[in-house]
Parts: C-alpha cells; structure tokens; sequence
C-alpha cells in the first residue's frame, strides 16, 4: 500500500557519535514510510544516516529553504527525553495546522521534563505506545479524543555478523555475557558489575563485555577499576561491531530498571541469544520470563543468580533463544511498524489499534 500524506518528523539527538534507540525507530521509520510513498522530511539535530534518500534539515528555517511552501498534514515527534524537540514539534504542527503523532519512546520517569511532556500528550491527535503499560500510563495525560496505537518493535541491525572475528579482534573466548547500552544506573550497568564476583564463584572463565557511551562519565572509571581482564568496556562501537557482539555473546544483560521496550531485545533475539532483563513497569510485555529470557529484581544478588543458572544450562539458552529469534519473524519488523503508524496517521481519532 502507498499513500501521499505529508509528514515532518521531528527528534533530537544524542550527538557525540551517540544514538538512543528512539532516535533509531524515527529513522528506520521514516526510511519505511518513504518507501511506502510519504512524502517525509525529517527535522532534527542527530547524525544523518547513510544512504538516506529523503531530505533532512536541522532548523525550521532551515526547512523554509529547501522546502518552499511545503506544509506537512502530519507532524511526528519522538521521545519526550528530548523536550526541546518536543515543544519544537508541537509548535510546528499548530503552526502548519497539522495533526500531532507522539511516540513518547521513553518512560515518563526519565522525562527532563514531566509537565511540559504531559502538556505535549495532551495536544497530540495520535499517541504510539510500545506495550499496553506504556499506554495505561500514558492515556491520563492525553485528550479524549486522542487515537492510541499499540506499535511493534523491530531490531536495527547492519549487515552480516562475524562472531568469530569479533572474539579474535578482543582476544575473547568461552563464555560472554554483553551490556550494551548507554551506561546509566538505570540502566543496571553497575549492577551487572556487582554481580561478576559472585558470577566467576561458579562460572570463573565468563566475561563481561561492556559496549555503549558513558552517559554518566564515571562508568567507564568504575568499569576499569575493577582491575580485571575479564571485564571489558568496549566504549562506544559502530553499528557492525554491535551486530557481532550479539551474536558473539552467551547471553544479553540488561538489568534495567527504568524502561518502555529496550530496542536491544529484539536485536539479541535477532540473533538467537536470551536476554535478562530487570523488573520495569511493563515487562511483562517485553520479556516472556522463562521463554525468551528471565526478569530480575535489578540489584547484583538476583541478577548475579539469575545469570548463573542461565549459563549453567546450555539447553534452556538455546531453548531461550529460538524462541526470541521466532518471535522476531512472527511479530517484529519495521514494515510492520510503518504500516501501525500509518494507519495512526488516518485514523479519525478516538481509537485504539
């Protein structure tokens, strides 16, 4: 199906070689949409991806420009981490007298900003939820008539991975439990840390394997102190180096606490790896506990034994697995996410898909 409508998403980036995975499903989005015959620009401060085939600007100003009398039907913003483009996109669609779409992306408890992103909810026409707690906590800060589309997630993964050559370029070997990830606490990076000493008691040839940025700048301090060669932070790696890394490792952890739907799940069921997860508000939707990974409490006991029983049965990981990789190629893809957006974008209002 195609369709004509004009739409301008609006994001913010992380800068800094970064990237959040909200700011990886307004691309990958907007990539399908275009596909699907939208007429898309996308406004936005983050790094420009490559290959990319629709225009992209950096201002309102900047859009005037290149886009001379273009008025978009719909405006689209991404996450509500990111509140100066937020108010941006809100006040472009009441300029241009467009419908609003939100996908809030981010747990209401990492808004910068709470009230501005409630004020925001309230204007849109069409909210996107990732699971049904997402949308329960949401809907109290939307208008009545407001269209809530449940949307699908879908990994963003580059090319075809080497697992084999990743383990040789880092010198690794046996057993590899990933963090990958921006490395907050809530996050669970630390407690993934504290949980190592008590992991090596039973399971002593297991590395843990660090990738992602320092958004605390003393993550990286904490990571090496440990003094520890099977401990490595790996920093910030490109989207290859992420696509190996999966698919080199025993088993994903992110033993986050506060969170929607970590993008990272499904690219570890991509692969065909298990992952752990810590308890949020709204897990139970991401993580099928026992059948494609275990949720924890996030704190280094439980999810030092949660990880030892998993490696200590190479059978119920692989069982853990498949189950993953299936569920990613039943009911995960970004045409599928496209086609829950766009059916947001013509829905009369009032619904929810």
């Amino acid at each position: 199906m195609t369709f004509s409508l004009r739409v301008l998403i609006v994001f913010g980036g992380l800068g800094r070689g970064q990237s959040s995975g909200a700011e990886r499903m307004a691309w990958r989005t907007t990539a399908q949409l275009a596909l699907r015959g939208a007429d898309v620009v996308v406004l936005t401060d983050a790094t420009r991806p490559p290959g990319r085939t629709w225009p992209a600007c950096s201002s309102p100003e900047e859009l005037a420009v290149s886009r001379p009398g273009w008025r978009p039907d719909v405006v689209h913003v991404y996450d509500l981490a990111h509140p100066v483009h937020a108010v941006l996109g809100r006040d472009l669609a009441r300029r241009f007298g467009a419908r609003l779409a939100l996908t809030p992306a981010s747990a209401p408890a990492t808004w910068p900003d709470r009230r501005l992103g409630a004020r925001v909810c309230g204007e849109a026409a069409v909210v996107y939820a990732l699971t049904a707690a997402e949308e329960v906590s949401i809907r109290p800060l939307c208008r009545a008539g407001v269209t809530m589309v449940r949307l699908p997630q879908a990994p963003d993964l580059v090319g075809r991975p080497d697992p084999v050559g990743f383990r040789a370029a880092y010198d690794l070997s046996g057993t590899i439990v990933l963090f990958l990830g921006r490395k907050l606490a809530s996050k669970g990076y630390s407690s993934l840390l504290a949980a190592a000493p008590l992991i090596w008691r039973a399971h002593p040839c297991t590395t843990f394997v660090f990738c992602g940025p320092d958004a605390e700048g003393s993550a990286t301090r904490s990571i090496r102190a440990v003094g520890d060669r099977r401990v490595r932070d790996l920093g910030m790696v490109d989207d290859r180096t992420k696509h190996d890394a999966l698919a080199a490792c025993t088993v994903l952890a992110l033993p986050t606490s506060t969170d929607v739907f970590p993008l990272v799940f499904a690219e570890a069921w991509a692969c065909g790896k298990p992952v752990l997860s810590g308890r949020f508000d709204g897990v139970e939707d991401v993580v099928r506990d026992g059948v494609d990974g275990v949720v924890v409490q996030p704190r280094p006991p439980a999810v030092a034994e949660a990880l030892i029983r998993l490696l200590s049965d190479d059978q119920g990981r692989a069982a853990m697995g498949a189950a993953g990789m299936d569920r990613v190629r039943r009911e995960m893809g970004w045409e599928r996410v496209a086609a829950a957006v766009e059916r947001g974008y013509r829905s009369g209002g009032g619904e929810s898909v």
